[in-house]
């Protein structure tokens, strides 16, 4: 064997102008030197000066402007890329010319997942059956079991089964309330990340719900409502996404413990469940259906994409589930 794949690596076809989100929103894009030198190249003096004005140098490494919101100085109004749309693909830089594909080798596998912050690969976790496949020796692809997956199997069906069992359990009023305290507290420290990094786009309605005070009865009656929902329609996409992050985490981090992995797998579903009751009871007004897809792109740029962001919202998800 020489690598293992999620499923949707062989059918990915990005959506392009179709796309309601902006795929490098948020980030801080790197042009690397052989990028810098190729842009340096391009023989249309008009657009070759018009990203090389949009890149600037801080700390010896090369990154491009970014305007309002983390958007990309050089996206058009319509969401696409300026460079790509009057060259080619080929021409992009490398973070940019890979995306959403996840590529990384380890003890001697080729590991290859996709980022949930592409709304394609977000829809395959919310209504699609994770799969796996694996790559041997002469390219041949075929599937594979999740207790065949090397080193990190064990874990993943461990995990998967206390996810389950947490889904399907039905809780007392008082778990409830626990949980309520649980969210608030978690939400608050959230909140503080997102105020003191002024890149992050903030997803309307995310903690609103924890802005008016609520009797005890009120919060039994709703969670326990929301909880019934999530059991009957979205217990697949929580499962879909425990196994997914725990792959792909281990795919970015191969060497991280465990334990750490579990707590920033599950604080992130935990964060997932709670933007989703918020907008449940917000947005939807506790009548409509959940964004699920839109939750997890979400969730997953504040977590994975936001690096500074992302080790703070780390630590509090060790401190508050470990």
């Amino acid at each position: 064997m020489k690598g293992i794949i999620l499923g949707l690596y062989n059918s990915f076809k990005c959506i392009a102008g179709q796309c309601n989100y902006t795929c490098c929103s948020g980030w801080r894009i790197v042009v690397a030197g052989e990028d810098f030198r190729r842009f340096g190249n391009i023989q249309d003096k008009v657009l070759r000066e018009d990203i090389l004005s949009n890149i600037y140098e801080a700390d010896g490494t090369r990154y491009f402007s970014t305007k309002s919101g983390g958007r990309c100085s050089m996206l058009d109004e319509d969401g696409l890329c300026r460079i790509q749309r009057n060259t080619g693909e080929e021409m992009l830089c490398n973070t940019c010319r890979k995306f959403p594909r996840l590529v990384a080798k380890h003890k001697g596998f080729l590991w290859i997942s996709m980022a949930a912050s592409c709304p394609v690969t977000a829809d395959y976790i919310v209504n699609k059956e994770i799969e796996f496949y694996k790559l041997g020796n002469r390219g041949d692809i075929s599937a594979i079991k999740m207790q065949d997956i090397p080193f990190i199997a064990g874990e993943m069906q461990k995990y998967k089964k206390v996810l389950e069992k947490d889904i399907e359990c039905k809780k007392t009023a008082q778990h409830y309330i626990h949980m309520y305290s649980w969210f608030m507290e978690i939400a608050d420290n959230i909140l503080e990340i997102i105020i003191r990094h002024k890149e992050i786009v903030y997803l309307e309605g995310s903690f609103d719900y924890f802005e008016e005070e609520k009797s005890a009865l009120q919060i039994v009656s709703q969670f326990e409502d929301f909880d019934n929902i999530v059991r009957e329609k979205y217990g697949r996409a929580f499962v879909n996404y425990l196994e997914y992050r725990i792959f792909s985490r281990y795919l970015e981090l191969p060497d991280e413990k465990a334990g750490e992995r579990f707590c920033q797998v599950y604080g992130e579903l935990s964060l997932v469940y709670i933007i989703a009751l918020n907008r449940y009871f917000t947005i939807e007004g506790g009548n409509g259906s959940i964004d699920m897809e839109r939750i997890i792109n979400w969730v997953y740029r504040l977590c994975v994409h936001s690096l500074g962001p992302g080790m703070e919202i780390h630590n509090i998800f060790c401190n508050r589930i470990g």
